[in-house]
């Protein structure tokens, strides 16, 4: 069965390449190279022969299928990049994808990553850490910085160097002047070098001093959290109101008991965070079936927008924007319901007779009431 290898290709020093990667790309049929040209430097350097063929951003598109088709052909083949580990910032990712879905094997060696030693020789956590990579060079990328600013953990930024001077300033305006950095550049190469201040002293460092290389920048993470309750980030958030309906029994709404502080014991709303991948409206439903186990499509019904809120102070958590949504459920007997997740219990409550609730979900259901009729 043919395999598709992924080989880390050293990001300066020609001899950090290993045994392995040697003996891989002198055993495949074909290579894969971001550069052939820059690749052909270090191929000589280990005496490898075997042939090559351009793929990067710019057609691997187009040669994925006719690649898929060599290795169902049976051929092995392997993918290299200018520096470092394919499909970290550089091409892979689709190919990866592709033999996936087509049942071929797939084995990436271990080996160099440009960001690993930034982080361990820059001094701040590397417990956990964000990888960001390169920043959007113009759409979104404001809502990035934006977003950086609240990351508590370490993050790692790749930047090249006509960008950084520029991208330490904006990083300095949003983050703030004092938060510390490491900017590492020339990695494993002679002239490698870690520069570290904050990012007030970086920023105005480097538009007095032109920087050579590429660049690892490593900022620590956020010293004042803007959440105090231990979610992992500050995002928008969505909370489902559920109603049941029948023709003998009183409208009733689904609520859960948190089980955390500082509403430990309260009652509130299904809801939740969204996941960066997510629509709200899948959101939505993901959340109520996390909390309670219903499943909308089984009941063919699908989450409706009510309305967005974001007053300041609404929610002592640092939550700052919640989408509600909502759906009318008609049925005889109210479906059977049980608190998972972040939800210690789960019940259906007659409309007129509601627990107190957490948050400010006792005006919002007194506006929903007033806006349905119910």
């Amino acid at each position: 069965m043919a395999k598709l290898f992924l080989v880390p290709t050293p990001v300066g020093n020609l001899a950090d390449f290993t045994y392995r990667a040697v003996e891989v790309l002198n055993q495949v049929n074909l290579i894969l190279a971001e550069d052939t040209r820059t690749s052909s430097k270090l191929l000589q350097h280990y005496g490898i022969k075997t042939p090559c063929r351009a793929y990067h951003q710019f057609n691997e598109h187009k040669v994925c299928e006719q690649i898929i088709g060599l290795l169902q052909q049976g051929q092995d083949l392997a993918v290299i990049t200018d520096a470092g580990t394919p499909g970290i910032s550089d091409p892979g990712f689709l190919l990866v994808r592709s033999c996936v879905e087509n049942d071929i094997e797939v084995e990436c060696l271990p080996g160099a990553t440009a960001f690993v030693p930034a982080l361990v020789q820059s001094g701040f956590p590397c417990e956990r850490f964000i990888f960001e990579g390169f920043l959007p060079h113009q759409k979104g990328r404001n809502a990035r910085l934006e977003q950086l600013k609240y990351y508590d953990k370490t993050f790692i930024l790749y930047e090249s160097p006509h960008r950084i001077a520029k991208t330490l300033q904006q990083l300095a305006e949003t983050l703030g002047g004092s938060r510390r950095a490491c900017l590492c550049r020339e990695i494993s190469k002679v002239f490698a070098e870690s520069k570290r201040g904050t990012l007030s002293e970086l920023a105005a460092f480097y538009q007095e001093n032109e920087p050579k290389g590429e660049m690892v920048l490593v900022v620590e993470g956020s010293p004042n959290p803007v959440y105090a309750y231990p979610y992992p980030r500050p995002a928008v958030t969505v909370d489902f109101l559920l109603f049941a309906k029948s023709g003998h029994l009183p409208p009733h709404l689904l609520l859960v008991e948190r089980g955390r502080e500082p509403f430990q014991g309260c009652y509130a709303f299904p809801g939740g965070f969204v996941d960066e991948d997510e629509t709200l409206e899948w959101a939505a439903g993901r959340e109520l079936r996390e909390e309670t186990g219903i499943r909308l499509k089984d009941y063919g019904l699908t989450p409706l927008p009510f309305r967005p809120y974001s007053e300041p102070g609404r929610d002592p958590r640092g939550r700052t924007i919640t989408m509600v949504y909502y759906a009318v459920l008609e049925t005889e007997e109210l479906p059977e319901v049980q608190g998972q997740d972040d939800a210690r219990r789960a019940a259906w409550f007659p409309l007129d007779s509601l627990p107190a609730l957490a948050f400010d979900h006792g005006s919002i259901i007194q506006e929903f009431r007033q806006t349905l009729g119910l």
